[in-house]
């Protein structure tokens, strides 16, 4: 099978920590926590590679812990493109409690890279995706990264006739359309963020005002640019806009144990059906069920 590459300048390391009844204002002690190198791209590319594909990572790293993320990714069997970026890898952290069930993440916002970052980055990323069929990219960029970095990684990609996914919002989402891009996997209130400006929408919002107005910008965006689209809305429906047809397509109902990193597995699951010759609907129903698998799962961003 040909490789995946997940693009994603904004690692992680991730702690999970699970907690009996989680206080507030007290002391609380956890005998279940794990630690995981993270962030979107690596998520993607982990889950990529738990489904038997071939997965590359391209981001930054930098500090002391560098080491103990590249190790990370050999353990989970992802191919690792890097570039010395002088900056701390920051540790986000989730809380899960088993009293109500509730998930509670904490973040940690990332450092400025070193100016010195991008034209290194840029030389990773040209290596990377001469080994790669598709090109996934997700999330924000971190500080001090040119603006255009990841339009300009799709407008290279699709000329060297690759396939693009993108999961991405606002003007990296915007400025990527021109170039050709194969498919789009924002969120409901990432979409409407993003394309319709007037328009309030939280993520699970559900309302015929709102699916109206929706829809018929996917269409024209389809129209415009030739890419399938699809929005996730938390546990409704998806909202899927391909071959010039609207469909809805059913969420599978499970008992969450964490949910960090399900968008990243349904991100995961459609580029390594595309990549493998799924039809759309077929690659839509992996990342579907990828996602659902993940929910159930305490380690962020696996289906294992």
């Amino acid at each position: 099978m040909e490789k995946i590459l997940a693009v994603c300048l904004n690692p992680t390391f991730q702690r999970t920590m699970v907690f009996d009844n989680f206080l507030v204002g007290e002391v609380n002690r956890s005998a279940n926590y794990r630690l995981d190198a993270s962030g979107k791209g690596v998520n993607v590319a982990r889950i990529v590679a738990q489904l038997g594909g071939k997965a590359i990572h391209l981001t930054h790293l930098g500090s002391n812990r560098i080491n103990e993320f590249i190790e990370m990714l050999k353990d989970d069997n992802i191919e690792l493109y890097w570039s010395d970026s002088k900056s701390k890898i920051r540790t986000c952290t989730t809380i899960y409690n088993l009293a109500d069930r509730t998930t509670t993440e904490l973040v940690e916002e990332p450092e400025a890279v070193d100016p010195s970052t991008e034209k290194l980055i840029i030389e990773q990323f040209h290596k990377a995706l001469a080994e790669s069929a598709t090109m996934t990219i997700s999330g924000t960029r971190s500080p001090g990264y040119s603006p255009t970095l990841y339009s300009d990684f799709v407008k290279i990609a699709k000329e060297q006739g690759k396939r693009v996914l993108l999961d991405v919002k606002g003007d990296d989402l915007v400025n990527s359309l021109p170039y050709g891009v194969d498919f789009i996997k924002p969120n409901l209130s990432e979409f409407a963020a993003t394309f319709l400006k007037d328009l309030t929408v939280l993520e699970q919002e559900d309302s015929q005002e709102i699916k109206d107005k929706v829809v018929a910008k996917m269409a024209e965006l389809y129209r415009s640019y030739g890419c399938s689209i699809m929005l996730t809305r938390g546990a409704f429906d998806v909202w899927l806009y391909a071959n010039g047809e609207f469909h809805e397509l059913p969420v599978k109902r499970v008992e969450p144990l964490n949910t960090i990193g399900c968008g990243d597995a349904t991100t995961a699951g459609i580029a390594y059906g595309l990549t493998k010759g799924e039809s759309l609907m077929e690659s839509v129903k992996i990342g579907l069920a990828a996602g659902a698998a993940n929910a159930q799962t305490l380690r962020p961003g696996s289906i294992i």
